[in-house]
Order: C-alpha cells, then sequence, then structure tokens
C-alpha cells in the first residue's frame, strides 16, 4: 500500500458508494442498495484513525445517505482536527499539509455541514493560499515506500509529485467554493 492514497477501508468503501450510486446498472439496484446499506452501517460505526479515513467517512456517509447525525458527528471530529494554522495533517505525527487540508474542505464542503464562507473553511482556505507554490502547485512529501523505480511525470517535486499532485488537486478543489 502507499499511504495516504491506497492505505484504507474507509476510502474504499467510500468510492464503491459512489461507483455503485453513480455507475450502477439499474438491473442490479436492488443488490446495489444492500451493498450501500451495509457499507454506510459500516462507515457509521467504524473508528477514523487519519485524516483520510475522518474525509472519506463523511464523503461515503453524504454518497450513501447515511443518517445527518452521523455525518454531523464525523463533521465535527473532522472539525476538531483543525491545527492553529488552519490546516489539517494526514497523521496526528505529522504537520499540516495541502492534501489533508484540501481534503478535509472538500468532504466537509461536500457533506453541507460547513460552508464556504464559515470561519473554519475560511481559516483552511487561508492555510492553502499561503502554503501555495509560486508556480501554482503544493509540495507535499511522500511518505510512501518506494516499490517501483522512479518515474518522472513531468508535475514539480520531483520524487514527491505524486502525492504533490494528488495535494494540488485537493486543494484546487477546496479552494472553488470559496471563489463562487
Amino acid at each position: 500500500m502507499r499511504p495516504p492514497l491506497e492505505s484504507i477501508d474507509f476510502q474504499v468503501t467510500a468510492a464503491s458508494i459512489r461507483s455503485l450510486r453513480a455507475y450502477g446498472a439499474k438491473s442490479h439496484r436492488p443488490d446495489y442498495d444492500r451493498a450501500i446499506e451495509r457499507g454506510v452501517k459500516w462507515l457509521e460505526s467504524a473508528r477514523p484513525i487519519t485524516n483520510e479515513d475522518r474525509t472519506f467517512q463523511i464523503l461515503g456517509l453524504h454518497w450513501g445517505g447515511g443518517r445527518q447525525i452521523a455525518i454531523r458527528a464525523a463533521a465535527r471530529d473532522l472539525l476538531a482536527e483543525q491545527r492553529p494554522d488552519g490546516g489539517w495533517r494526514q497523521t496526528a505525527t505529522l504537520a499540516s499539509d495541502a492534501y489533508a487540508t484540501g481534503q478535509a474542505l472538500v468532504a466537509l464542503h461536500a457533506s453541507g455541514i460547513v460552508a464556504a464562507g464559515d470561519p473554519p473553511y475560511r481559516r483552511g482556505v487561508q492555510y492553502l493560499m499561503n502554503s501555495q507554490l509560486q508556480d501554482g502547485s503544493w509540495h507535499v512529501v511522500s511518505r510512501a515506500e518506494a516499490l517501483q523505480p522512479y518515474f518522472d511525470s513531468g508535475f514539480p517535486h520531483g520524487e514527491d509529485q505524486f502525492i504533490s499532485a494528488a495535494a494540488s488537486n485537493w486543494a484546487t478543489m477546496a479552494l472553488l467554493p470559496a471563489v463562487r
């Protein structure tokens, strides 16, 4: 596994719920609905550890039609993790970064619990604006083990380019509601 991009059951469950809702064949809808219901129940009872867990718990509950009380509780837990600098961190031992911050803001906004004009969202946006580089990207240091030979995709930041590209995507998605 390559954390945080491929490391958690929360992400797989949420993405599966989203995929079944968006792309599931109508002829199998009853089976998909039962699978989604099981996924939502698991997300409601599972205990997240990382920022990735927390954000995908919220997204999966939102996409799966989870109970509002569960979505609000998950959002409250994620909001409690916001750092004094306005950002979020991937794990308890890391500093705030654009990957975790963008992801948290996207999940909070998508859930409808936090609006783009709310103080926590504005603080997160300010963190992202302060940490954006001159070329428009965000640099996040990789914490994944090197499993394959380095391949340069052309994105900045050398061996950190894959997590930095993901961070830049999350950060950009988080900034969009703030400029509407």
